[in-house]
């Protein structure tokens, strides 16, 4: 194939990869370069069209084939894409074999690999193997060569300056108390007010990765910048990027320039950012925020950085897995002025037992929770409630759920609870707040059991708190939690509960008296689910409201109030 005719066929690969039809583009290269006969310059641009469509397997038996006929050229675009990929042993081993003539076109990316490998092993004591993601050791190392750093003195008396960071400001728990935190503070500060005990002097800055509309990324973005708190997209971020020449370090320079480019992204554009705001604290929610900003925040100084865990560890819900989390944690466990907060002790004490830390490292400020308002916010929701009621005249009990109809929730699950439950109670009915990928198959289960007329599919709603309030029990079927806002938001309006053990689900109300737990959270146990639903309507009945013990769990657990009080007094004091 003439050189004319690479260059068609590289952009007819490009246009297919662009609109997306890859399988199209990987038929398209197979056609023209078939593996019969192929010639080398042919096989090396082969490889390098199926590494750009992602389809590394095909391209690495590529490269080593030509490896194997002693082609330099081979050798270094397959130790280019192996370094890039974070596999620099694999390079500098591909690139031992380069023959004496073609060393001095290459010796300089050779001696960048030999550098990052020798500092590497250096570090670690040992000879690192290959198939090691070395970005990941040099990412660790970089954390560590701040475990004997010296922090500034932080503000006394007032608060100082806070920073709070997310990914986004879509419509999730973490989200919506990231959001109302930076609004309380927001609105302290134009008061003159304290939390704690400290003056707020200082206005609030949430940073946040992305508030994408199309992403549904900026559901809370109104709330906040009505509430006047400044917002810093870190993706609408252009200059200034930040410079690693004005490191003292060489070996933290060579530690940067092989990181993963999560860490990357997040050091070039928020280390110039923070070293001109100053910020004395940082708190980072989520993982993957944690795993984006932590090392920048490290670089710019930030003397007290506190990173939020909200869920189970990814260690336990696979699909957030990243490889990076664990030596992540484990590396800033050692920084000074780092520390770990949850909002329910059932996450923190798995994150110690999978970091293998020490739980008192990890502080916890329960959410805090506002009564949901009651009445509809439009004619809609009490319309449909109207017909439900007169469809179902007969009922005399009403149980609901409000979840994402997705696997983690179990939507199956509560459809087959209803089934059962109607079986002993057939004057019951059931209303479902949400929606989510398995809704419709949900919807078709209830009508495959005969039930579809008793369920009321609400589908997605803002009028939570009116929902809830028609309830007389609420079911909650998760295999993974944080902190359920949804429970205590049920019983606020009087609603007794019923969840799994998922993560934090049973530090949200009293047992025996406002709720139960059940026994597994992977496989809902749906008699015990029935007998405690029965109990509960029992009890929900011989009531007027909810009863003055649980009312006072409630406000001194979960009222903003003390949600305030305990990310103040955990952010300024690191834990013992």
């Amino acid at each position: 194939m003439s050189e004319m005719d690479i260059e068609a066929l590289t952009k007819r690969v490009s246009r297919l990869k662009k609109e997306g039809k890859v399988a199209e583009a990987i038929a398209f290269i197979d056609s023209e370069l078939p593996d019969d006969n192929i010639s080398s310059p042919a096989a090396l641009k082969k490889a390098e069209l199926f590494h750009d469509l992602n389809d590394t397997e095909r391209a690495y038996t590529l490269y080593e084939a030509l490896v194997a006929q002693n082609i330099d050229e081979a050798r270094y675009e397959y130790a280019r894409r192996l370094y890039n990929r974070g596999l620099a042993k694999d390079a500098q081993f591909i690139l031992a074999g380069i023959g004496e003539e073609s060393l001095k076109k290459y010796k300089n990316y050779l001696g960048k690999i030999n550098s990052i490998c020798n500092l590497l092993e250096q570090l670690e004591g040992e000879i690192i193997p290959a198939g090691t993601n070395t970005r990941i050791i040099a990412m660790k190392h970089a954390i560590l060569s701040y475990r004997h750093r010296q922090t500034r003195a932080l503000p006394v008396g007032r608060l100082g300056r806070i920073s709070l960071c997310t990914g986004s400001l879509g419509s999730g728990g973490a989200e919506r108390q990231i959001s109302r935190l930076a609004i309380e503070i927001s609105k302290k500060y134009r008061e003159g007010g304290e939390i704690g005990g400290l003056r707020v002097e200082e206005p609030v800055e949430l940073i946040i990765r992305s508030l994408s509309p199309e992403l549904k990324q900026d559901f809370f973005l109104k709330e906040v910048t009505d509430e006047q708190v400044e917002v810093v997209e870190i993706a609408k971020i252009t200059e200034p990027f930040f410079d690693d020449t004005t490191l003292d370090s060489p070996e933290l320079r060579l530690l940067l320039s092989h990181l993963p480019p999560v860490c990357n992204y997040g050091i070039k554009h928020l280390v110039p950012h923070l070293r001109q705001r100053q910020p004395d604290y940082l708190s980072v929610w989520q993982d993957g925020a944690c795993l984006m900003v932590a090392l920048a925040a490290l670089i710019a100084e930030v003397p007290r950085i506190q990173l939020g865990l909200r869920g189970l560890p990814p260690v336990v819900r696979k699909r957030l897995f990243k490889p990076e989390y664990e030596p992540l944690y484990q590396a800033l466990a050692e920084v000074p002025g780092v520390d770990f907060m949850s909002n329910n002790h059932c996450v923190a004490r798995h994150y110690a037992e999978w970091l293998q830390l020490d739980e008192r490292k990890f502080q916890v400020v329960y959410n805090g929770v506002v009564p949901p308002a009651t009445e509809p916010s439009s004619e809609v929701s009490h319309k449909i409630w109207q017909q439900f009621l007169h469809k179902t005249s007969d009922a005399d009990t009403t149980i609901g759920g409000v979840f994402r109809f997705v696997g983690d929730k179990s939507p199956f699950a509560w459809i087959d609870f209803a089934a059962g439950y109607l079986k002993q109670h057939p004057t019951s009915r059931f209303i479902l707040v949400g929606d989510g990928e398995l809704r419709a198959e949900a919807q078709q289960r209830a009508e495959q059991m005969g039930i579809l007329e008793r369920i009321l599919f609400v589908g997605v709603s803002r009028d939570v708190g009116f929902w809830l309030q028609k309830m007389n029990v609420f079911m909650l079927f998760s295999r993974y939690e944080g902190l359920p806002n949804v429970l205590i938001e049920a019983q606020m309006v009087g609603v007794p509960v019923i969840s799994t053990p998922a993560g934090g689900a049973a530090e949200c109300f009293i047992e025996g008296l406002s709720g139960h737990i059940l026994d597994d959270a992977q496989t809902v146990n749906l008699e015990q689910a029935c007998h405690y639903a029965e109990k509960l309507v029992t009890l929900w009945r011989s009531r007027t409201g909810i009863c003055d013990q649980t009312q006072s769990f409630l406000q001194e657990r979960f009222s903003v109030e003390n949600m305030m009080n305990s990310f103040v007094q955990t952010i300024t004091t690191l834990p013992t």
